[in-house]
């Protein structure tokens, strides 16, 4: 079975070629997207290689991609386009510059051989109301985000602002919504899910995907300005789409994540039993701490 990995990320050529080193099978193709505000060499030897081996594409339509914005999906719904393009792909995997494989390329294949079929994306129902947490609540959907209008670790006295402006809109926004004034989801339209970002799509559910939005504009156009929308959008088609009854919650990640924080935790050799479950089959996110655990990975799975 023939597999696209579809990689997300800010970082080098050279650090992307090493993670591509370690997924490499005949059987295997890359769409990578490179944040637009990565600085690109075009004669960087490694970006040479990458743009010349033909089981791999790098867009060039580049996107700003901004924490908790929209146009992440842009990327993600672009990468999709273009594995749809290589030959006989059995299932596409999204994953960012900063994940590893958990397991052997054998053991990938197998496993999807397996399971060929259903489709592993993190989901629930919003709103989800036995949490009580933001996150999981209706305020992503039917409040006006900024998030692509600015930086949030920026200390530039414009993102600064901007980070203001839109804090002081959500809270006024929650003010108007006792009174019935707020943003609308029409009920023509899929439920709202959310989950990980992170997901194993068969061929054809991508298909449908790229196809809904193609079918549907309108549809794509209603998560701008919404909150985290690449935590909704996959989840909300695929969840309404015949696809839904083999829909499998276990997105095949290990992540540490921080509750409360915007980002995973470095993995180190602790993280190994989490690492080495047998449904982990990538992992994330790999740092300069991580070195330890990354030649342990070299020498006995790959």
């Amino acid at each position: 079975m023939n597999h696209a990995f579809l990689i997300l990320t800010h970082f080098s050529p050279e650090k992307t070629y090493d993670l591509i080193n370690r997924l490499a099978d005949p059987r295997h193709y890359f769409v990578i997207h490179f944040d637009k505000k990565t600085q690109l060499n075009t004669q960087d030897p490694f970006y040479i290689k990458l743009t010349t081996d033909p089981h791999i594409k790098v867009l060039t339509d580049r996107v700003d991609v901004q924490w908790g914005g929209y146009r992440i999906i842009n990327a993600d719904l672009n990468m999709m386009r273009e594995a749809l393009r290589f030959p006989a792909i059995g299932y596409m995997h999204l994953i960012t510059g900063q994940c590893l494989p958990a397991k052997s390329n054998s053991y990938i294949q197998d496993y999807f051989n397996k399971h060929n079929g259903e489709q592993f994306i993190d989901h629930f129902l919003l709103p989800d109301t036995a949490t009580g947490d933001s996150l999981t609540s209706y305020h992503r959907v039917d409040k006006y985000h900024l998030y692509d209008l600015f930086s949030h670790r920026s200390a530039k006295p414009k993102d600064k602002l901007l980070a203001r402006v839109n804090n002081a809109a959500r809270k006024l926004q929650r003010i108007l919504k006792p009174l019935g004034i707020y943003r609308r989801y029409p009920a023509h339209y899929p439920p709202v899910y959310a989950g990980s970002a992170w997901w194993s799509l068969s061929f054809d559910a991508a298909k449908y995907v790229v196809d809904y939005v193609d079918q549907h504009p309108d549809f794509l156009r209603r998560f701008r300005y919404t909150q985290f929308v690449d935590e909704m959008f996959i989840q909300t088609v695929i969840m309404g789409s015949p696809f839904s009854s083999k829909v499998n919650s276990n997105n095949l990640r290990y992540i540490d994540f921080i509750y409360g924080t915007s980002s995973p935790k470095d993995l180190t050799l602790e993280h190994l039993p989490g690492i080495t479950a047998p449904d982990a089959l990538f992992a994330r996110k790999f740092t300069d701490a991580s070195k330890e655990l990354i030649e342990f990975l070299d020498k006995n799975v790959y």
